[in-house]
């Protein structure tokens, strides 16, 4: 298999012949698979800038090329490679976790006519995205991102679902916003986290470093420092400005679920997401019971465990449906 063909087959050039010939290259390998699948996304990202964005970091630039060889594909034309670097300077590089694809790329025309592109990342995945300006998002399960394509011009802006964790590339005349259900971000370099599902009750962002401005309708205009965090009840419409200096906001980017005094329902829907499952209940009263603790979260019979050895609650797992009972 050559560069070339490979260039051509991902950005849709290839002939049948050269489609063929890539299809049996991949044969049955899971590896080479994946790996093609994740190329071919990332190009569909590719039209949303026609030049090398400068301030894209040469690393990230080199990534989707790094994919490549580690193809094992036979590299023979340099002036391919930098036509295809070209490309990839605009792309949103899109990495997941798990080694997997983990993420779901889709384009739509808005009724102004604005093209979208939104980045969504099923349950039990998590992604880092790398957006056009260098900044780079941490996605957690279920969630989704989406932006326009005009997300370099102007204000950079983008719509969150869900949970993220945001490192923004500072650039004082582009401030970068992120728009949820029920609040309005704005920073201009910072680091910080979102939490802000559909049918969650509370909406919190925890800042890292830098400083943020958040605009609702209920509570006005609020700046966080370094160490605060801002939540926002949806249902009350009532905020509470707090410091959190022990970061466990955070704690899910570093593959741990941090639970403090929350109900056994509340984190059945953590786990939900975290490991694309459903969890039912025997006794909605078994919701009620109250758990504190910090799990690492890369295995779900661990997760399990744990909450049984900690609490009064007994599980029966088949496959993907889960069953709380009370043991009293």
């Amino acid at each position: 298999m050559t560069e070339e063909i490979l260039y051509k087959y991902i950005s849709e050039q290839a002939n049948a012949e050269e489609t063929t010939l890539v299809k049996q290259w991949v044969g049955n390998s899971e590896d080479r698979k994946q790996e093609l699948l994740r190329l071919k996304n990332s190009w569909i990202l590719s039209g949303l800038d026609n030049e090398i964005d400068p301030k894209m970091k040469a690393a990230e630039i080199e990534r989707i090329w790094s994919i490549i060889k580690k193809m094992n594909v036979d590299v023979k034309r340099k002036s391919l490679r930098l036509q295809f670097l070209k490309y990839a300077a605009a792309i949103v590089l899109i990495v997941g976790i798990s080694g997997t694809i983990g993420f779901f790329v889709s384009t739509s025309v808005s009724n102004s006519n604005t093209k979208y592109t939104e980045i969504n990342v099923p349950k039990g995945e998590r992604s880092t995205v790398i957006l056009p300006d260098g900044s780079t998002v941490l996605m957690n399960s279920n969630s989704q991102l989406k932006f326009a394509s005009s997300f370099n011009s102007g204000k950079r802006k983008v719509m969150l679902s869900g949970e993220a964790y945001f490192n923004v590339a500072h650039d004082k005349s582009h401030p970068f916003i992120v728009e949820t259900p029920s609040l309005q971000i704005e920073v201009l370099g910072t680091k910080f986290n979102i939490c802000s599902y559909p049918n969650d009750q509370l909406s919190t962002t925890f800042l890292e470093s830098g400083s943020v401005k958040i605009s609702s309708a209920a509570s006005g205009n609020v700046i966080l420092n370094p160490n605060e965090a801002f939540v926002f009840n949806k249902f009350s419409q009532k905020s509470e400005k707090i410091m959190m200096n022990d970061k466990r906001l955070m704690d899910w980017t570093k593959g741990v679920m941090t639970i403090n005094g929350e109900t056994i329902g509340e984190l059945a829907k953590k786990i939900e997401r975290r490991f694309n499952v459903t969890i039912t209940f025997m006794d909605d009263a078994v919701k009620e019971h109250v758990y504190t603790g910090s799990i690492k979260d890369e295995d779900l019979n661990t997760v399990l465990e744990a909450i049984k050895f900690a609490s009064s609650i007994e599980y029966e797992r088949k496959g993907n449906q889960i069953v709380l009972s009370s043991s009293e």
